[in-house]
């Protein structure tokens, strides 16, 4: 009898490590049935939150890095090889301006030794230029003891001889400065031309560059287009195959669902009919008890309002005798006030 009693009211739960006795919703009483549908619903909840629940965020950074591998490492050797050409272009082009630097460095240290040169030799000369002159200033001043015509003939040569050599050591000079201000001329010129093939040489390595990087661009990009492709390929056929064992799994499901479905509507169709019949009878017994219920009330609600009239009559009489209480407390009070108004004008009368 015991077995039938468990079986009838309670069923076992085999979901956990251990195997328990829960409620059932078959049960007469119905506090078990409450904890029977609780439990179902609780369980239903948990079902759905571990089936639902999301994987851990490592797991699918490895899976998305794995999916995505291919991609990026076409992506990380394209980048490579595209940076490679841009610096090996940019020093290519900037060699061209790094050797006329190199040119001017040189120019500029050889032109500062030449004016040094051509300042030591400027010293030199006015140097001796001025040891001429003071020659010849002193040469005038003995001139001025000489008596004789050709004395006086012989000296004036002399110093126009004199003044011959260091006007043609200035002129000497200032040719060698002339020849070099030529030469620097020529210089410029060249300079010039060379600054002018440095610059087509700079604009036609440039245009050599900016094809290069345009056919390396397009070709990098093509092998990253091909590197998607392949890597999308991959990725829907695996979904696909995802798709029908999903798919597979689902209607395989759905069948287990249905015919699960039927059997828990033939049994509730079942368990509904026997409620229906228990709620009737529980109905009944339970109107009858509200009906007696509202009788008995009804009867203490005439016994309260009869209470209450008698309580209202009360405190209408008590209200009476209150309001006539405080009119004659009223009537003493000024009776009290006008005596003593009067006891003190005697007093003060008599004071």
């Amino acid at each position: 009898m015991a077995i039938i009693l468990v079986n009838v009211y309670f069923r076992m739960d085999t979901d956990a490590d251990t195997i328990k006795l829960v409620p059932c919703i078959d049960s007469k009483k119905k506090e078990e049935r409450i904890l029977a549908r609780r439990g179902r619903i609780e369980k239903r909840n948990r079902n759905a939150k571990n089936q639902g629940k999301p994987k851990d965020k490592n797991e699918e950074k490895k899976e998305e890095d794995k999916d995505t591998a291919k991609s990026r490492h076409q992506i990380e050797m394209s980048r490579q090889r595209i940076e490679k050409l841009r610096y090996d272009g940019t020093e290519l082009v900037t060699n061209v301006g790094v050797a006329a630097m190199a040119r001017e460095d040189a120019r500029k240290v050889g032109e500062e030794d030449l004016n040094k040169v051509r300042q030591e030799k400027l010293e030199a000369e006015i140097k001796a230029s001025m040891e001429r002159f003071e020659e010849i200033t002193k040469r005038w001043d003995s001139a001025n003891g000489l008596k004789i015509p050709q004395h006086l003939g012989e000296m004036m040569m002399s110093q126009r001889d004199l003044i011959d050599s260091m006007i043609a050591e200035k002129d000497k000079i200032i040719q060698e400065f002339q020849l070099e201000l030529k030469a620097k001329d020529d210089q410029y010129v060249k300079d010039l031309k060379k600054q002018a093939e440095d610059v087509d040489l700079i604009v036609e390595r440039m245009n050599a560059q900016i094809k290069n990087l345009m056919k390396a661009y397009r070709e990098e990009l093509t092998k990253i287009d091909q590197a998607f492709e392949s890597e999308r390929m991959e990725m829907l056929d695996k979904h696909r195959k995802d798709w029908n064992s999903l798919s597979k799994q689902r209607s395989d499901n759905e069948i287990h669902y249905l015919e699960e479905g039927e059997n828990r509507v033939e049994n509730f169709a079942n368990q509904l009919e026997h409620l229906r019949v228990q709620d009737a009878e529980e109905y009944n017994m339970v109107k009858i008890k509200l009906e007696t219920d509202v009788q008995v009330l009804e009867q203490q609600l005439q016994a309260m309002r009869a209470t209450y009239q008698l309580n209202s009559e009360k405190l209408d009489y008590n209200f009476t005798v209150l309001k006539k209480r405080e009119e004659e407390n009223t009537i003493t009070k000024s009776q009290q006030k006008r005596k003593k108004y009067r006891l003190r004008l005697c007093v003060d009368t008599t004071a």
